[in-house]
């Protein structure tokens, strides 16, 4: 008997992308990012949110959708940060992702596995609004 997941979706450009629900704690639609020098290329800054600071990723980047990242300045209003659980460390991480969607409940024989060595990513999924990549959480929020 399968299961069924609860996905977040979202944009990056014109991809449809999802995360399971249970690991998203927040979705901030507003806010500034601050750079901090030694943050890796792939990270769009530090944003602090009620006394904690996210370690934001720029997924557009990571993902090959823009070359540019973004370092500072307030969130645009077609972008959302996707907060996650603290890690063990103390770390929160959070996503710079396009417009965010709604969540849907996935049945788990509709998951399909990801082919070929594809980073970040569990696999595909089918949703109403068609085939939508499945993040992986994990391997994003551990680089």
């Amino acid at each position: 008997m399968s299961e069924d997941r609860q996905m977040l979706l979202f944009e990056l450009g014109d991809d449809r992308y999802c995360v399971e629900l249970k690991r998203v704690t927040n979705v901030v639609e507003c806010g500034s990012l601050q750079s901090v020098d030694s943050d890796p290329e792939f990270l769009a800054g530090r944003m602090d949110v009620r006394s904690e600071t996210l370690r934001v990723i720029d997924l557009k980047h990571l993902f090959g959708v823009t070359a540019a990242v973004r370092h500072t300045g307030e969130i645009d209003d077609a972008e959302h940060v996707v907060v996650f659980n603290s890690r063990s460390g103390g770390d929160v991480d959070a996503w710079l992702v396009d417009e965010v969607r709604n969540s849907v409940s996935v049945d788990d024989d509709t998951v399909l596995s990801a082919s070929g060595p594809m980073a970040h990513v569990e696999g595909t999924v089918q949703t109403d609004h068609g085939e939508t990549v499945w993040v992986d959480a994990d391997a994003i929020n551990g680089i």
